[in-house]
């Protein structure tokens, strides 16, 4: 004998478990998204702000550099360039004078000139570029003591661009000449300072 089964239920019976189970996953998953993306909103507006002020910092800054360096070259050109390099080169010449050692040149134009060649005068013109320009006229008892002289110079360090500017006979037989030359004091002080001093 069959048994007999009875079914009472109005509708079909279905499973929804699966189905619940996947809305169920599925609103974590948008719940995460959700917060990740206000976490991001967040990150991005608060660094955005933070930025935003750098920027506003270094532009203030900016302007305030831009503004100093306007002013500067507003002060620099009102000053007297030109006035001032005359001035500086003024004082140069004076402290040059005062400091110049008489004592030195003679013994360095005694161990630099010819035996047959007397320094007769010395005329010094202080500059203010560390450098002496030095008048000399001499007497020579040769017609080499020019020449020889010139030589002489420019093979001591302390001597530079000897140039003649007279020569003249004696009835005597002896020779009377002129020298324009460069006299260097200190040679210990660098050469980019001796051709160009300025007191600052």
């Amino acid at each position: 004998m069959k048994p007999i089964h009875l079914n009472l239920a109005a509708r079909p019976y279905r499973d929804y478990r699966p189905v619940y189970a996947v809305i169920v996953v599925t609103s974590l998953v948008l719940a995460y998204l959700m917060l990740t993306n206000f976490d991001t909103w967040y990150r991005y507006r608060y660094e955005t702000r933070k930025t935003r002020a750098d920027i506003e910092r270094i532009d203030a800054l900016t302007a305030q550099e831009r503004s100093r360096g306007q002013i500067a070259n507003h002060q620099l050109s009102q000053l007297d360039l030109a006035r001032l390099d005359s001035q500086s080169k003024f004082v140069n010449a004076k402290l040059a004078e005062r400091t110049f050692s008489w004592s030195d040149l003679l013994d360095r134009l005694e161990s630099t000139l010819d035996k047959d060649v007397r320094l007769t005068s010395i005329a010094p013109n202080f500059g203010g570029d560390n450098l002496i320009h030095l008048t000399l006229q001499c007497e020579a008892k040769s017609t080499t003591g020019l020449v020889d002289t010139i030589d002489n110079l420019q093979h001591n360090p302390h001597f530079q661009s000897p140039f003649p500017t007279t020569e003249v006979r004696n009835e005597g037989g002896t020779y009377n000449f002129g020298i324009k030359v460069d006299y260097i004091p200190n040679l210990n002080q660098p050469s980019a300072q001796r051709s160009s001093q300025v007191i600052r």
